[in-house]
């Protein structure tokens, strides 16, 4: 297997991760009231998301390997259930930050435009979700923008995934409608209102 399919199948199971457990509150009472452990009907999550057959079992047997999660089958119906390294990884998804947040902004954007061929579906969809996670603002289907510096990070994940060439970063003093976005980041605590004082 070449290493940027590793990457993809790494990046898309962590994506998987989050999304088959999104509905639990780590630090609340569990969803599945009958025992003390996270479970999911892998039929139901099936139905309820867009992954096909293939991709499903490949982020199972990725997971199953990183010791994130077991499956096991009750009634003839296939569970996964999420171990206690799982609750962990699921913590450290998020609350995973690439990126650096210097105390001073530069009053500057990063753009970030990508238009990645359907052959490449897999890289591009693992290169959107790891852009949202990092806490990226998406304000077109792909395009997104982020306040400090992070074109090499951003350079290094695409490069991985083998889709470098479909990236364009730029870097933009003004966005018509920045005021909903300079809203988003303040929301997410990435911006401050003291790092907006003196903006022209």
């Amino acid at each position: 297997m070449r290493k940027e399919q590793k990457e993809i199948i790494k990046l898309t199971s962590a994506k998987f991760l989050i999304t088959m457990f999104e509905a639990i509150e780590i630090t609340a009472k569990p969803f599945f009231k009958a025992s003390p452990v996270y479970r999911k009907s892998i039929i139901e999550f099936d139905k309820n998301n867009n992954f096909d057959k293939t991709e499903i079992n490949d982020r199972i047997q990725y997971l199953k390997r990183m010791g994130f999660i077991r499956t096991f089958v009750e009634n003839k119906e296939k569970f996964v259930e999420l171990l206690p390294s799982g609750i962990e990884k699921l913590k450290l998804l998020s609350e995973e930050n690439l990126f650096s947040k210097p105390s001073e902004w530069d009053k500057k954007w990063r753009v970030v435009i990508f238009d990645v061929p359907e052959k490449f579906r897999s890289a591009r969809d693992s290169l959107r979700f790891k852009l949202q996670s990092f806490g990226l603002a998406k304000i077109q289907k792909s395009v997104y923008v982020y306040p400090f510096a992070c074109t090499n990070e951003i350079s290094a994940l695409s490069g991985r995934l083998g889709i470098g060439k479909y990236v364009t970063i730029m870097i933009a003093e003004i966005i018509q409608g920045e005021e909903n976005i300079i809203d988003e980041f303040l929301q997410k605590g990435l911006l401050t209102k003291n790092q907006l004082k003196n903006r022209g």
